[in-house]
């Protein structure tokens, strides 16, 4: 569910809109056909993912017909199924205690499709068997899209034809299409006349805040990055034999030069004021014998050569200001594909990288519990299908592509974990 609607507003709303339309219809009929059905609302999106609900649902009835008693794959049977599924098709029929829940659940999506299509699409591709987007799959999705059509057509693109991808890169190719064609997204008035021509549809009660017409651009740099910049520009370096701090007096009375300078200075405060660009008294300036105005003065990295007796000079740390280079972080491909070549120093490092035949065997009791925990959810099923699955390919790229593109987007996995860092060991050994 996106989290752009109010939940109990946005169910509420789909209710009353299936209610009133199911009223309207079976007023003057019992049943109604898939012709009906495709114009039972003048949104075609509901009535689009009406049928596409209802072809699930007859695929799934299909299933069952399966029996371990007779060959399924034979060609005259597969052949007499389709003409079977296809003849039941033309023959649509559903009552009103069936279709208007139906409904109810194609106009919420439809609603979402509208005002959040990231999260309609992002909704639809994770719900993919063994997270994987299939091209047949694909082909429905877009077949059953009519608002925003070009986002499945961009994903359906950049396949290229091949018979499946992991969500997760079909996640990536979401994101991607939205930024580069977010202004092709439909906008949303004309639905929300078409909506309130049967219930009022009040955007504001509907949303967790109104959907602004023109979607401001990100910000270039992060709000946390400015909060410590100060609104002055920062002070040009002044050779130090050209210039003097100014004291306290200087500030109200005029900046003096070096030699008009009092011979005696006033002690410093032992304890030296922190240096707070943001207060009332404003940046320290010079005066200027040539009139162009005060210059900002550089900050003096050397204690005073006055005589000021027993009091102890102030530290100043050099380094405060420099500036110390940072190395980008590792990307998850360059962590599971770092190299193995460094030697092992002991027996026993020598002994847990050596070559194994099986990763079901060579995983241990102790880790097998957790990487059930800890990586599948607790689910033993899924660790063993994983696991196996894994054991069947022929090279680690094969592997780790596995891991990466589908079983740690599916369950979530924290890359840094220890058993992930684990688990990819075994890889290596598995397939070195």
């Amino acid at each position: 569910m996106s989290n752009k609607f109010n939940a109990n507003a946005l169910t509420e709303y789909s209710k009353s809109y299936a209610r009133r339309v199911a009223a309207d219809f079976y007023q003057q009929h019992t049943t109604i056909n898939g012709q009906q059905i495709l114009s039972l609302t003048p949104i075609n999106q509901i009535n689009l993912l009406v049928i596409s609900t209802l072809s699930d649902k007859w695929q799934a009835d299909a299933e069952k017909f399966r029996s371990p008693f007779f060959d399924f794959t034979n060609a005259d049977v597969q052949e007499a199924l389709q003409n079977f599924m296809n003849v039941v098709s033309q023959h649509i029929s559903v009552r009103r205690e069936h279709l208007e829940p139906l409904l109810a659940d194609a106009i919420r999506r439809t609603i979402t499709l509208i005002f959040d299509p990231r999260a309609y699409f992002d909704d639809v591709l994770r719900s993919q068997p063994e997270f994987t987007l299939t091209a047949s799959a694909l082909r429905q999705i877009t077949r059953y899209t009519k608002i925003n059509q070009f986002i499945p057509a961009h994903i359906t693109q950049r396949m290229n034809g091949k018979p499946f991808i992991y969500v997760n890169q079909a996640l990536t190719y979401l994101d991607e299409v939205l930024t580069q064609r977010g202004h092709e997204i439909e906008h949303y008035d004309k639905f929300v006349s078409l909506f309130s021509e049967k219930v009022p549809m009040d955007v504001s009660a509907l949303l967790r805040s109104h959907v602004p017409d023109n979607i401001p651009p990100a910000p270039g740099r992060s709000f946390f990055d400015t909060i410590t910049e100060s609104a002055v520009p920062p002070a040009p370096l002044v050779p130090l034999t050209n210039n003097v701090a100014e004291d306290d007096q200087s500030k109200h009375e005029g900046a003096v030069s070096e030699t008009t300078r009092p011979a005696i200075p006033p002690q410093p405060d032992p304890t030296p004021a922190p240096m707070d660009d943001s207060s009332a008294s404003g940046p320290m300036f010079l005066g200027s014998s040539s009139g162009s105005g005060p210059e900002p003065v550089a900050p003096i990295s050397q204690p005073s050569q006055l005589q000021t007796g027993s009091i102890t000079q102030p530290t100043v740390n050099q380094t405060d200001n420099l500036t110390v280079p940072t190395e980008a972080a590792p990307t998850l491909n360059d962590k599971l594909r770092e190299s193995n070549s460094a030697e092992p120093v002991t027996v026993a490092e020598t002994f847990h990288r050596a070559p194994i035949e099986s990763i079901a065997r060579s995983i241990s009791l102790n880790q097998k519990f957790r990487f059930i925990n800890q990586l599948f959810n607790g689910s033993s099923a899924a660790y063993n299908q994983a696991i196996e699955e894994i054991d069947t390919l022929n090279n680690y790229g094969q592997a780790l592509d596995l891991i990466s593109y589908r079983y740690a987007s599916q369950y979530l996995w924290d890359m840094s974990s220890d058993e992930v860092s684990e688990l990819v060991e075994i890889l290596k050994r598995r397939f070195s």
